[in-house]
């Protein structure tokens, strides 16, 4: 893993890292959760696909992550508001109660690369649609790892400023309207990551992620309330599933 600190005209500290697939990648098991199978009931086809996955993909890999911080934050719990550098930002309910207490925020993105993407497709399109679809739902994973690893380097360095963190939270999610990527991304050096988003407010890499994490002396880092959220599709909800899809595995 290489790491990078950079400064910024407005935030108060920049960072950026690279990561080996290594320092990402995820065990057989969570591949078989986020597919849907229970433990030990994926079939042959996706068992070899994914071992073969497993060993040999570290070159379709680009793995990269950072965070902006921001000290001069305005957090309205009533209003379920949040406002950084001129930017207001309505989270919902959910997400600015889990921000209670935060005096900075640290905006983050990640990303797996465009090359996961690629071969998945490339998969898809030559007839082994197993293997594109686990690549697939291997680099949703592989993003989000890499990005529990960032989280980690985020918690470490505050910690020596005496603040903790919470957990991380994305537009899309937890009632935070999608469309406010846009100003989210404001908050960003220029493709910073590698990333950019579309008009329509999609990361490019797919297999990215970004949103804040909350700062702060007094904040706490709760587990994820999927009983408050209505988002169905979502990964947390997948892993944190002790057999899989409610309905079965799907057919591969």
């Amino acid at each position: 893993m290489q790491r990078q600190g950079t400064d910024s005209a407005h935030a108060d500290n920049v960072f950026h890292c690279r990561l080996d697939f290594a320092d990402s990648k995820p065990t057989f098991a969570d591949i078989e959760k986020v597919l849907g199978y229970p433990p030990g009931r994926a079939t042959a086809p996706v068992l070899a696909a994914s071992q073969e996955l497993l060993r040999g993909t570290e070159r379709i890999w680009s793995i990269e992550g950072g965070y902006v911080v921001y000290s001069s934050i305005s957090l309205d719990n009533g209003h379920h508001s949040l406002d950084v550098q001129g930017l207001s930002f309505d989270l919902g309910q959910v997400v600015a109660g889990q921000l209670t207490g935060a005096e900075a925020i640290a905006v983050f993105v990640c990303t797996a690369g465009r090359g996961v993407e690629e071969f998945s497709r490339r998969q898809m399109s030559s007839g082994d649609p197993v293997t594109g679809f686990i690549a697939d739902a291997l680099g949703s994973l592989v993003v989000e790892n890499a990005m529990d690893r960032v989280q980690a380097l985020l918690a470490a360095a505050m910690e020596v400023r005496g603040l903790r963190i919470t957990e991380r939270y994305s537009p899309g999610y937890c009632g935070w309207r999608v469309e406010e990527q846009k100003q989210l991304f404001r908050l960003l050096p220029p493709d910073f990551c590698g990333v950019r988003l579309t008009d329509s407010a999609l990361m490019q890499p797919l297999k990215s992620v970004s949103g804040i994490i909350g700062l702060g002396r007094s904040v706490t880092r709760r587990p994820y309330t999927c009983r408050l959220c209505d988002l169905e599709d979502c990964l947390y909800r997948r892993l944190k599933s002790e057999t899989g899809a409610a309905d079965g595995a799907p057919t591969i």
